[in-house]
């Protein structure tokens, strides 16, 4: 068990996912109909990037979380209820100058039930302003996922 409660797991059949970890599903996160809110989800997801951030890239968490999200972007395909157990897996797949993209899917045993994928930015929360991802951070994430530690998006022009 990790220091956050959360269960490592093996990592999903396609291996794309190299982190990630298991959530039981808590009373307290069903809606009125019974099942689990689509927000909830989200949190699930939440729990294990602030383990990536602690265990991929040292962070502590809060004092050294400066990333915020920009941008999400997520497919809820089967509904999740009390006493189900699942499997998170999360990855950055690129890694730009201040931002990164990632993804997410959300397994009860070998069905997907959830997708998505979004941006986060690292920021100057005082300011106001996006800011360089630190050396170190870019190149414990290219390490561990295998990616290039700089990855600027295409232009749009």
């Amino acid at each position: 068990m990790s220091r956050d409660g959360l269960i490592p797991v093996v990592p999903n059949a396609d291996g794309r996912f190299r982190f990630a970890r298991q959530i039981a599903v808590r009373f307290g996160d069903l809606d009125a109909l019974g099942h689990v809110n689509h927000v909830v989800y989200l949190t699930y997801v939440e729990q294990v990037r602030t383990a990536y951030f602690q265990e991929v890239m040292g962070l502590a968490i809060p004092d050294d979380l400066t990333w915020v999200i920009a941008s999400v972007n997520y497919t809820f395909l089967a509904p999740l209820g009390f006493g189900d157990v699942v499997e998170v897996g999360w990855r950055i797949r690129r890694l730009g100058r201040a931002s990164a993209d990632y993804e997410a899917e959300i397994w009860r045993g070998e069905t997907v039930v959830a997708r998505g994928n979004g941006t986060l930015v690292n920021a100057e929360p005082r300011a106001g302003r996006s800011v360089p991802i630190p050396d170190g951070w870019r190149e414990a994430v290219a390490t561990y996922e295998g990616i290039a530690a700089v990855d600027e998006r295409p232009s749009l022009s």
